[in-house]
């Protein structure tokens, strides 16, 4: 039994059940003891935060991968600023609602991914400022702005309650990052 088969496992259980999955949920999928579970993950919160890490060590190679296609520019920053591996598309995030309340510990490390795996998307816009197909923005208000999007979108119901599917928010923060609000044509911000 490997940890990866584990995360695999535990990220089934969280696609069926959400945070209400347990190790011997877990277990009962592997057809294994709960014990050897234990060997790898003390507690269920710490198999979150495995599953935390493993999958934002995906979307950070996911991002690589974008970054190294030959697309144009506006859609690299689509898709770099909102990367899901497809083993994670399929998963309603929304689910992580109860994450801050009941997991204070993933939760925190879920912030941390948040705000601490930018490096790609910053040296993307720096690039595009100096080639001029970014205005001169503040690429840390951005990061706050996109930062704070997130966790409402996943620490939230928000999203339930609105019936907006977490991918749809994606895309819709992207849609006004890159377009706006605004219907009229930019006129130097009159």
């Amino acid at each position: 039994m490997t940890e990866k088969e584990i995360i695999a496992s535990a990220t089934k259980q969280f696609y069926k059940i959400g945070l209400k999955l347990t190790m011997q949920d877990v277990a009962a999928d592997l057809h294994i003891a709960k014990k050897t579970i234990y060997q790898f993950y003390a507690s269920k919160e710490d198999l979150l935060i495995g599953m935390l890490d493993f999958g934002f060590g995906a979307i950070q190679e996911q991002k690589r991968q974008i970054l190294a296609e030959k697309i144009p520019y506006k859609e690299k920053v689509r898709k770099v600023m909102i990367a899901i591996p497809d083993q994670y598309a399929v998963l309603d995030f929304r689910k992580l609602s109860d994450l801050k309340e009941k997991y204070p510990k993933a939760y925190k490390v879920l912030r941390k991914h948040l705000e601490n795996d930018w490096d790609p998307i910053i040296d993307l816009l720096e690039q595009g400022k100096k080639e001029g197909r970014v205005q001169d923005i503040s690429i840390p208000v951005l990061k706050i702005m996109v930062t704070a999007s997130l966790d409402a979108f996943l620490s939230t119901d928000t999203l339930k309650t609105s019936k907006v599917a977490y991918n749809d928010a994606l895309n819709e923060m992207m849609n006004i990052i890159l377009d706006g609000i605004s219907e009229e044509k930019n006129e130097d911000h009159k």
